[in-house]
């Protein structure tokens, strides 16, 4: 690989250019695509050219421009948002998407400047670069609130036998052995050692045969008297927000409505509409009409109307300053009131940032900034994530849009155990590109680690019934219409508290990576 070691001897924006594309070129083992040996060379790549770096400004950039394309390639989608909200919030688009990538790019950026400046003193250069990387990526995932999406570990497809082991060691677990796998076979090709490369092969075998072992005797069970119903209606969300299309709205909701009452609704406990369905504030008199309209809808089929799991904004009024808006999961029954009752609600506690939280809070908001999803300042966050208890239903997590991000999220009691997942999201905010396909890929990574079902309602996303080893038992793809009939799977055994085992495995590797250091300085 004698072309890599030329490249790196480039100068100024040419080199610079060939890291970025280097980068760019790792997205390809993230969905949809899954071509994950393309992703383990890209690091291998990169953790060459941080490797033989002369400098230490040359090791950071390479990391922080390696990176940036990385990262953009991942997230560039993310101007599909600020297209549907129009003009007004076009100038911030290629501010923010291009930031966001040289935000997320900079921790592998100080990754780098930090492995140069004791690079003297390692015995083992490139897996303790490995080691770096991974600290990197965990920084990434927690700083500020974290921004996980895509880690190393979501290259392998969710439900597939490489993905199972994120059911001891979680996905941080699963992107270590990532990155380990890539320095390794980086040792190999460039020292010319075939133990290393043994190894690195090893280690994609002893994940892959675990998986094997997991999936050779699965038998679903399922949990008695659940029927499932999940609604999908294809909608686009710029036309949505145009003010000179006002009935489209309404006519998105009646889709809904309508595809709610397809046949066999008299076999539905719960009839389940994704974020995004409704825009505005369910429980307000404006939607008054539509709560009586889909309470007689349910009220139609039987005697006891199937409960309804709907998404929607909430207000609470606060007269004595500014009020509190939430993204808000409701649960209505409409056995007594015609308008529907609420008999369980789950606030959204992780907010997407410029999305649903303007950072800088009030002192930003002072100016007239707004979220791209609402003519407000900011949502408020919720305090924490409670256990959801809907009538008819086990105990379960409910996990808006963007929180299903974040693993090991899912709260834990010392009486009740998680029993399903419930995912609500809106994803016709991304537009025809790639977030769909790599949303719900990280969405199914979290009934593996947890080990319960995941239910996934998502507006022009993937919407289904996930098992609790990431596969789909059911589905619709992005933009279909579709009502989703299932049974609810039951979880399996106790999950492993996934939230100490990233921070463990994050120790363990801060302790490691000193170890070559003083191994080099003892020789």
């Amino acid at each position: 690989m004698k072309l890599i070691d030329k490249l790196a001897a480039l100068r100024g924006w040419r080199y610079y250019l060939i890291c970025a594309l280097i980068g760019l070129v790792g997205i390809a083992g993230h969905a949809p695509y899954h071509i994950w040996p393309i992703t383990i060379f890209v690091f291998a790549i990169i953790f060459r050219l941080i490797a033989i770096a002369p400098t230490l400004k040359r090791a950071f950039w390479t990391g922080q421009i390696a990176g940036t394309g990385y990262f953009f390639g991942q997230i560039y989608w993310v101007a599909s948002a600020f297209l549907a909200r129009g003009e007004g919030f076009i100038w911030i688009m290629p501010i923010l998407v291009g930031g966001l990538a040289l935000l997320l790019a900079s921790v592998w950026g100080v990754a780098g400047w930090v492995f140069r400046r004791f690079k003297s003193k390692t015995a083992y250069p490139y897996v303790t670069l490995a080691l770096l990387l991974y600290l990197a990526e965990f920084v990434r995932g927690h700083l500020f609130g974290g921004f996980p999406w895509n880690l190393p570990g979501y290259i392998f497809k969710a439900g597939n036998t490489l993905s199972q082991s994120a059911a001891i060691f979680g996905i941080y677990g699963l992107s270590l052995l990532v990155l380990l796998v890539s320095a390794l076979l980086a040792r190999s090709v460039w020292e010319k050692s075939l133990l290393p490369g043994a190894l690195a092969a090893g280690l994609i075998f002893a994940n892959l045969g675990y998986g094997a072992w997991r999936l050779s005797s699965v038998e679903l069970q399922y949990v008695d008297g659940v029927n499932l119903r999940i609604v999908n209606v294809p909608f686009s969300q710029k036309d949505r927000l145009d003010p000179e299309n006002p009935e489209l709205d309404m006519q998105i909701v009646q889709d809904f409505i309508n595809l709610s009452s397809a046949p066999g609704l008299e076999n539905i406990t719960h009839v389940i509409w994704p974020e995004g369905a409704i825009d505005g504030y369910l429980m307000r008199n404006r939607f008054a009409q539509l709560r009586a309209a889909m309470g007689a809808t349910l009220k139609s089929a039987d005697q006891s109307p199937p409960i309804w799991l709907v998404n929607s904004s909430r207000v609470e009024i606060n007269p004595a300053g500014s009020d509190s808006h939430y993204n808000t999961s409701f649960a209505l029954t409409f056995d007594k009131d015609p308008l529907g009752t609420v008999v369980a609600t789950s606030d959204k506690k992780r907010l997407v940032p410029f999305g649903e939280i303007i950072p800088g809070g009030k002192f930003v908001e002072r100016f007239g900034a707004k979220v791209v999803s609402a003519d407000i300042g900011s949502f408020t966050p919720a305090p924490e994530k409670t256990l959801s208890r809907i009538p008819g239903l086990p105990t379960g997590s409910v996990q808006i849009c963007y929180e299903v991000i974040f693993s090991g999220l899912t709260p834990r009691s010392k009486t009740e155990d998680v029993k399903w997942i419930l995912n609500q999201s809106n994803d016709a905010w991304f537009g025809a590109a790639v977030g769909p396909e790599q949303h719900a890929n990280i969405a199914r990574y979290r009934a593996i680690e947890e080990r319960v079902p995941l239910i996934r309602s998502a507006s022009n996303g993937y919407s289904g019934v996930i098992d609790p080893y990431g596969r789909y038992v059911t589905y619709a793809k992005p933009h279909a219409r579709q009502a989703i009939d299932s049974r609810l799977p039951q979880s399996l055994r106790e999950s492993l508290p996934l939230s100490w085992i990233s921070w463990l495995i994050a120790l363990i590797c801060l302790v490691l990576v000193p170890i070559p250091v003083r191994r080099r300085d003892n020789k």
